[in-house]
This record gives structure tokens, C-alpha cells and sequence, in this order.
């Protein structure tokens, strides 16, 4: 999920569920890092009321939850930078899987099925 972008749009919920979460505060933390290459916009509902504050970038359409504060300063380090990488951390699992579950079910029976049952 690299991206080579030099200019980034993060928008931060400031709907009823994400404000009763810190949203505001998390906005601001956000906007200190505003700059020519970084846009912070707060919006409304993105859908994801239970997992709030809910935030995401663009371009690459990375969703993050749950995020405070502190994680503004993360994001922005590590992930709104050329050739930055999201912080996996903080992905919001709902919209990024970063291994399928049944993938994981399938490598443990795999193993169970190899191995020698007791006698």
C-alpha cells in the first residue's frame, strides 16, 4: 500500500459518534500538521459510527479508527509522506484486512492434519 504522493487530504468525522470520542480534539491535532502538502477537513458520518474517530487519507482511500490524538503526529510521520506506508496499527479491520481469517483457519488445520495424532 505505498504511495508515492507528494499532497494528502485527510478528513476527520465530526459526526454525534466520533464527537463523543475526542473527534474534535483529534481534528485539531490533525490541523497542526496542515500545510501545502497536507489538506485536514472535517467531515461528516463516514459510516463507521462504532469505531469513531474515524479518519482517512487520500489518496489510497486508508481508513483509520479509533484515533486520538497523539496518533495525528504518527499518521502524519509516517504515512503523509512520498512513499509513505499506512500505520498498520490504526487501520480500521472492518475495510483493511491485513490477513483474511479464514486464511489463518486454513493454515491451522493445515498443521492439524499434519501432525501425529496421539496414541
Amino acid at each position: 500500500m505505498t504511495n508515492s504522493s507528494s499532497r494528502y487530504l485527510i478528513t476527520v468525522c465530526q459526526h454525534r459518534s466520533c464527537l463523543r470520542n475526542g473527534a474534535t480534539e483529534t481534528l485539531a491535532a490533525f490541523q497542526r500538521h496542515q500545510s501545502d502538502r497536507l489538506l485536514v477537513q472535517a467531515c461528516e458520518c463516514q459510516g463507521q459510527c462504532g469505531s469513531g474517530p474515524t479518519v482517512r487519507v487520500m489518496p489510497g482511500n486508508t481508513w483509520y479508527c479509533r484515533v486520538q490524538p497523539a496518533d495525528a503526529d504518527t499518521i502524519a510521520a509516517q504515512h503523509c509522506i512520498p512513499d509513505g506506508q499506512p500505520v498498520e496499527s490504526l487501520l480500521n479491520p472492518r475495510l483493511h484486512q491485513t490477513q483474511s481469517a479464514y486464511a489463518n483457519l486454513a493454515e491451522q488445520y493445515q498443521a492439524f492434519t499434519q501432525s501425529q495424532p496421539p496414541d
